[in-house]
């Protein structure tokens, strides 16, 4: 299987602590992946250490990462967007547009690709108001769109369902899936439910090391779970699905 990330001896180390160490990780192409752990595991160091921000040890399709952001191929969604700026929803989510070439050349992208995206997460009614006056949720879904605008064949998500009430979830885990052959995608989620039915493949995180990589049924296992999050976890199998429950008790030690 072809490989759309590679990483080998990746270490991250601020002022000298170690908060990432990866020495080996291969993320497959053509696949949704999406990385979960407990807060502080390393999960969103790692996205970005995949943009190549956190140095050498990183390869998309066995070249360098530089090559592909310059010619606009991945397109990024953090959890903090810039918000500020003096643009209404539609010039902001054009911004998408501009990524193949810098600020002076405009990618072309249909209106009815624009209108349709505007239609799918809520936002025609809102088109041209500011930005920066609507409310969380609805800049995160401008931000998805800027993103979606961008046509890039890597997507690169940093928790995408940040203050998206569970109807707005939904929907863009339905256009990723919809969207399957388009483009990767490489997200953050916390989540357990919607990582494991709308992923190919999994990459659970702790204290900034990989603890399993693999298929959801192989890695989303309740023991490892358990383990990892330090609270016993209920794995339900149902129609084909995976669903996850937190017990109502806590756990210092589990038993697999």
């Amino acid at each position: 299987m072809e490989n759309l990330f590679t990483v080998r001896d990746m270490q991250v180390q601020p002022r000298g602590r170690c908060i990432l160490s990866v020495p080996q990780l291969d993320l497959p192409a053509n696949q949704h992946i999406s990385i979960i752990g407990p807060n502080g595991a390393g999960k969103s160091t790692l996205l970005r250490a995949l943009l190549g921000l956190h140095g050498a040890g990183v390869w998309l399709r066995g070249k360098s990462v530089d090559s592909y952001l310059k010619r606009g191929q991945i397109a990024w969604v953090g959890q903090h967007g810039q918000y500020n700026l003096p643009l209404t929803v539609t010039e902001y989510v054009q911004l998408g547009c501009y990524s193949h070439g810098g600020w002076f050349k405009k990618a072309l992208v249909s209106t009815t690709k624009l209108q349709h995206l505007l239609d799918v997460f809520d936002l025609r009614t809102l088109a041209q108001q500011r930005i920066g006056s609507l409310s969380g949720g609805e800049q995160q879904r401008a931000n998805v769109v800027r993103a979606l605008l961008q046509n890039a064949p890597v997507l690169l998500l940093d928790e995408p369902c940040n203050h998206l009430d569970i109807r707005h979830q939904h929907r863009l885990m339905h256009y990723l899936c919809e969207n399957h052959d388009n483009f990767s995608v490489v997200m953050v989620l916390h989540d357990l439910t919607m990582a494991a039915n709308h992923s190919d493949f999994i990459v659970l995180m702790n204290e900034g090391q990989i603890v399993a990589s693999g298929t959801p049924q192989d890695v989303m296992r309740s023991e490892l779970l358990s383990e990892v999050y330090q609270w016993p976890i209920r794995r339900i199998e149902e129609d084909g699905k995976l669903f996850f429950r937190m017990v109502h008790h806590p756990v210092h030690s589990v038993v697999a």
